[in-house]
């Protein structure tokens, strides 16, 4: 931090303390200046764990991206209500802050899939709801980069004494960022071990098939986890590495609380607003990439000619829109799904664009989205209660929406795929398919085998070796 970032800093910290003094209670102050281009992942991956909870965001290739250390203030609401609830809190929370610079400030974190659901021991690090002020945010955004401080001041706050202590800190993180040696690679591949066996996921499936087929569902998302244990644990920074370079397009996330890091490269947005304007996607239906372009052509075909996978993608279109339609004035949806290309497989995609009315909050639309018939199904609540029932494991925060909103009603939230969380020597893999009446089990375990094999070749030590079970 120079010179001119300090002034810029202790004079929004100044005003805050005034406005403190003049309403004789604390107040939420938040600074924001220029600063000098970082990279982001390596900010966080260097100091992930210093503050007690830390965040990575990127989107499109790294032209957007913010790395967030300690917390201000947390947004956690009971379950009940949870998102309309947490929008009371924020609102509650800009009353009461004072701000100065040129990028708002920005309340991050994410949900878990199911706020009714019994929670696993190993996501007790992860609220239902926890969305999070840093108080530290680096953000990169249209060619120019940032730091945001935040801390709450009270009327006799000494504002020199506030400064000096998150500029130390900012220190800390900036040579940490700076000297950060390389993580080991990994001594041997990891042991892998499925919760419930393929034969076992198989016959679940087949039971939701025979379910939709009484009547019962439209569709249904069964989702299955692998665990992966390696000696010395992974290296968060490694496999936030590997992850860009397999999926450049693809939003880079992590949440780092409590020393579990739950990370990932997700294809699919559930809604960006940018000055009032809307853009999500329906994503559903998916094959394999082919290992020529030839066989991939073939095979991209085959999926926008698939009969079953064109069901499943209209139904989630058709799900989005009637969910967006009371919060917008128009809806864009362009009439045909395109192939939207991974490493490993390719999905039908279509894009919806629209104009948000005026007073929308941002997390009534979140509420209204989530889950898409994409992660959970339809009817929404039967599949959810079906999903309860049947699954048999917690989700935590895979499939759910994470993200980011700022003072100023703009925001982008991505449904939590491609994901893993991180815990000590265990890694915990997530991965789901749409259940319809067409669906056939082998297939389904197929395409789950295929959706993981993003997350496990960014676990996978560099030279590749046979994985063996747990007994």
């Amino acid at each position: 931090m120079n010179a001119d970032t300090f002034d810029e800093l202790r004079a929004a910290f100044a005003a805050a303390a005034r406005q403190a003094r003049e309403q004789g209670q604390p107040v939420l102050a938040v600074g924001t200046t220029a600063c000098a281009e970082l990279d982001a992942l390596r900010l966080f991956a260097a100091n992930r764990q210093v503050f007690g909870q830390s965040l990575l965001w990127r989107v499109e290739a790294g032209s957007e991206a913010m790395a967030g250390f300690g917390c201000t203030q947390e947004v956690s609401p009971p379950a009940a209500g949870r998102f309309a609830a947490s929008a009371d809190i924020w609102r509650e929370l800009l009353a009461r802050m004072a701000w100065r610079g040129p990028c708002p400030p920005r309340l991050c974190g994410g949900f878990a899939f199911d706020a009714q659901a019994p929670t696993a021991p190993h996501w007790r690090a992860f609220a239902a709801t926890s969305l999070v002020l840093p108080r530290i945010l680096y953000l990169r955004r249209a060619g120019r980069a940032f730091l945001s401080f935040s801390r709450w001041l009270e009327p006799n706050a000494d504002v020199d004494a506030a400064v000096r202590e998150l500029r130390a800190e900012w220190s800390t993180l900036l040579a940490r960022y700076l000297h950060r040696p390389r993580c080991p690679a990994l001594a041997q591949a990891p042991v892998a071990r499925e919760t419930l066996d393929a034969h076992d996921w198989q016959a679940r499936v087949a039971a939701a098939v025979a379910h939709i087929a009484q009547g019962g569902l439209r569709k249904v998302v069964l989702a299955r986890e692998v665990c992966l244990q390696a000696v010395g644990g992974f290296p968060c920074g490694q496999v936030l590495e590997r992850l860009a370079q397999a999926g450049p397009t693809a939003c880079l996330f992590a949440f780092d609380r409590g020393g579990a890091c739950f990370l990932g490269a997700t294809p699919e947005r559930l809604l960006r607003v940018a000055g009032g304007e809307l853009d999500t996607v329906a994503l559903a239906g998916t094959l394999a990439r082919g290992a020529t372009p030839q066989e991939d052509a073939r095979l991209g075909t085959a999926l926008l000619n698939s009969a079953k996978d064109r069901h499943e993608h209209a139904l989630v279109v058709e799900c989005l829109c009637e969910a967006l339609a009371p919060y917008c004035e128009r809806l864009d949806i362009e009439a045909l799904p395109r192939l939207h290309r991974l490493a490993r497989v390719q999905h039908l995609l279509t894009p919806v664009r629209g104009r948000l009315r005026a007073g929308v909050e941002i997390l009534d639309l979140v509420a209204a989205l989530h889950p898409t018939p994409a992660v959970g199904g339809l009817p929404r609540e039967a599949a959810l209660d079906y999903i309860r029932g049947h699954e048999g494991m917690d989700r935590g925060w895979y499939a759910a929406p994470v993200g980011w909103l700022d003072a100023t009603g703009d925001a982008e939230f991505c449904v939590a795929l491609r994901s893993a969380l991180l815990r000590g020597d265990r890694a915990h893999l997530f991965a789901g398919c749409g259940i319809v009446a067409a669906s056939e089990p082998q297939a389904e375990y197929r395409e789950t085998c295929l959706k993981l094999r993003t997350m496990q070749d960014a676990l996978a030590p560099p030279v590749e070796a046979p994985q063996r079970r747990l007994p």
